[in-house]
């Protein structure tokens, strides 16, 4: 039996769009034109509606931001960076009070 990666897994990119295939993976998307993944986007419940995105922002082939619907209701509830290309999350907003608004920010102390 595999074990399921965490929500919080920044995951593998950098890969040719048509060989990007992560489990529970709906979309990989090529933003930027330069023939690798820089976008997946996940159903992780299978309710037919993405509820984690992650993002290489600065195009190294290295995922560095992962969005989140934690409550599943649609909207993004969590983005979590990695700064420091460490593969830790470093910085996270959430949306506390279930507004759709992401409205609380930490940082770690690193």
């Amino acid at each position: 039996m595999s074990e399921v990666p965490s929500q919080y897994q920044l995951g593998d990119m950098g890969m040719n769009v048509d060989d990007a295939a992560p489990e529970g993976a709906v979309a990989a998307h090529d933003r930027d034109g330069d023939g690798k993944v820089d976008l997946i986007a996940y159903d992780r419940d299978g309710d037919g509606r993405v509820d984690k995105v992650v993002f290489d922002e600065d195009g190294d082939g290295v995922a560095d931001h992962v969005a989140l619907d934690r409550d599943g209701d649609g909207r993004i509830d969590f983005v979590g960076v990695d700064r420091d290309q460490d593969g830790d999350i470093d910085s996270v907003a959430t949306d506390t009070d279930g507004d759709g608004t992401l409205d609380t920010v930490r940082h770690s102390a690193e």
